[in-house]
């Protein structure tokens, strides 16, 4: 007998206090956005979950974004980033300084 998982996706809301840091710095640099929101995914019937983080997209560049977390990552979680360079990250996304 084969036991099948199956995936349940929950989306995710984005924080008040995040929301307001990714659109201040989307307004700023007049940089356009697209905006995934994450997920909660779990593994059913085991107790293994995995959470998504939200993403913001920029020519092809992804910032990751987890609520409760005071930093992000830029394509991958090992490229880590204080708030503070929110702004400049997305104004070098914008202008593929990277």
């Amino acid at each position: 007998m084969i036991d099948m998982l199956n995936v349940v996706k929950e989306k995710l809301e984005l924080s008040p206090d995040l929301k307001k840091k990714i659109n201040w710095a989307s307004k700023y640099t007049s940089t356009s956005i697209t905006l995934e929101k994450g997920a909660l995914i779990k593994l059913e019937p085991t107790n293994i979950a995995y959470v998504d983080p939200h993403k913001v997209i920029i020519n092809d560049i992804k910032f990751l974004f987890f609520n409760g977390v005071d930093c992000f990552y830029i394509n991958s979680l090992n490229d880590k980033h204080e708030f503070s360079e929110l702004e400049t990250m997305f104004k070098k996304a914008k202008l593929l300084d990277f």
